[in-house]
């Protein structure tokens, strides 16, 4: 039976360990953006969630009001001005069509 090198072993090993890194982090969700709807989220969706799941959810403009409104509805705690702030919010830096929704408001 051939023996493997120790170096290619190692090296096979770090590459296997490199790409599970990369795959890790392609997992993750991009730092939020900070701002009154970030706080929001922060104070509100975790009781029920981790907020990673929000940052995680690939929903429309169109989608992100009726999610906001659904959780309203299960009991999520927000005035109409906070509900508007939210919805704000994941418009403009979640949505996964936000350059037609930001084109649309203008």
């Amino acid at each position: 039976m051939k023996r493997i090198d120790p170096l290619v072993r190692l090296l096979g090993f770090a590459g296997a360990a490199l790409l599970g890194a990369v795959a890790l982090a392609a997992q993750q969700p991009a730092t939020p953006t900070p701002g009154p709807g970030l706080d929001l989220i922060n104070e509100r969706c975790g009781y029920c969630h981790t907020t990673n799941q929000v940052f995680a959810a690939h929903k429309t403009a169109a989608e992100w009001p009726a999610v906001v409104q659904s959780m309203i509805d299960r009991g999520a705690e927000l005035s109409p001005e906070e509900q508007k702030v939210m919805n704000d919010y994941l418009v403009a830096t979640l949505a996964t069509d936000k350059k037609a929704a930001g084109a649309a408001g203008h």
